[in-house]
């Protein structure tokens, strides 16, 4: 058993598994009163995300706060416990041929608080959303020992603030998610996923066409030659290998509704320069999937990038960054402005990884463009912007978190480095 857990070279902290809500109570006030930092770390899947702690204090493992606490599936909604894994969520679901349509990478591990504090997401955001599309209530630990909540167990809820936003992407450091109430939805009757070839100099048109289809595919991911490779090898699925980069649309509807959109993408595509078409379909789709849900988060990956760019700006970040840096694993959720950059060299240096940030940057330069550094060795954490650049919500952002949690108790330097 684990009784302490280090997070970016700092530690070890003890590590402390609460039985019930009351226990957890119980650990969030005498942490404070010893004015230590409290670290929620769920399944421990995303614990390389983020900045290092600020101070010393007691990890909190919540995957026994675990309780399906109510599931009346004809209303479409489901209320659990924050520390159950996204699997055992999913099956819980699935006996009742429903489902989260939220693709979260290390679903056996990762546990629905974490995906929240983390904002978790993947292929399939373009045609359902993220998490914060889904959750309709929250309770959660304060500072003071006390659970709070927001939002309602049904769909409509009266207006105010909406806590459970703030909550979603803040990494845990505005307090540690105890219950959530999520919209769920049928699971689709077919699947069908489509992938094809296409030169670098294709890959701009391409997604216009995409962009513009009347098919509407739920994913539109795409990968350079190096990830169609490792993507090949983990789903034993003989992606198109020759051409620099792959493209791949997904689709899940009624059956005629998969079949139609098949037809209506391949007859748009007619004229389009791609080459060596691969049709799934049903199950068949399913380890392609789930290969290209975990590419975020592979485990070889010494160094990751994320860029946020307008959706109109990937295939120009996708460009530079495979002229300038062509040892790069690259994927992208196309349709949706969101690009990953891989490097596993043990060579690689902290000078390089920062000129190669400084090269992306102006890439991702429009309102909405951003570029953070998902993964690298803790001691670069002090040099690289891992948040990226500072836009004008980080003040927002600061003032939210002295407000909830004056005394940074949560998760103290992880977001914000030092107040």
């Amino acid at each position: 058993m684990i009784e302490a857990i280090v997070i970016d070279e700092v530690g070890p902290l003890t590590l402390r598994s609460p039985d019930s809500v009351v226990e957890l109570a119980e650990l969030v006030r005498s942490t404070a009163a010893a004015d230590q930092g409290l670290y929620p770390v769920g399944g421990q899947t995303m614990l390389d995300l983020g900045l290092p702690p600020s101070k010393p204090g007691i990890a909190v493992d919540t995957q026994k706060l675990a309780r399906v606490v109510d599931y009346p599936a004809r209303d479409l909604t489901v209320t659990v416990e924050a520390g159950i894994t996204i699997a055992e969520l999913q099956r819980t679901l699935a006996a009742e041929g429903q489902r989260l349509p939220v693709d979260v990478p290390n679903s056996d591990r990762a546990t629905l608080g974490g995906a929240l504090a983390s904002n978790q997401s993947g292929p399939r955001r373009l045609g359902f959303g993220t998490l914060r599309d889904y959750v309709i209530g929250i309770r959660f630990m304060t500072d003071a020992g006390e659970e709070v909540k927001a939002g309602g167990q049904v769909v409509k809820n009266v207006a105010g603030y909406d806590l459970m936003k703030l909550q979603i992407g803040a990494l845990g450091t505005l307090g540690i998610l105890t219950q959530v109430t999520l919209k769920v939805s049928p699971k689709p009757e077919d699947r069908a996923m489509i992938a094809f070839g296409l030169s670098a100099a294709a890959v701009g048109p391409t997604l216009d066409r995409l962009h513009a289809s009347v098919s509407r595919p739920v994913m539109v991911e795409l990968l350079n030659a190096t990830t169609a490779k490792l993507v090949s090898t983990k789903s034993s699925v003989n992606l198109p290998d020759t051409d620099p980069f792959v493209l791949i649309a997904g689709f899940e509807e009624k059956a005629v509704t998969v079949s139609w959109q098949l037809a209506t993408l391949k007859d748009e595509l007619k004229t389009a320069p791609i080459r060596g078409i691969l049709e799934l379909r049903g199950s068949a789709c399913d380890p392609l999937n789930s290969a290209l849900i975990e590419l975020q988060t592979n485990i070889d990956s010494r160094f990751i990038l994320k860029a946020n760019v307008l959706p109109s700006r990937l295939a120009g970040f996708i460009s530079t960054a495979s002229a300038n840096h062509p040892d790069l694993m690259l994927h992208a959720h196309a349709a949706n402005g969101i690009a990953y950059a891989h490097m596993d060299s043990p060579e690689l240096t902290v000078e390089r990884a920062s000129a190669m940030l400084t090269s992306l940057t102006p890439s991702t330069a429009d309102a909405n463009g951003r570029l953070t550094v998902r993964r690298c060795p803790a001691p670069w954490k002090k040099v690289l912007p891992i948040w990226g650049q500072p836009h004008g919500d980080r003040g927002v952002m600061r003032s939210v978190k002295l407000a909830l949690d004056p005394n940074n108790l949560f998760n103290p330097g992880r977001l914000f480095g030092d107040l």
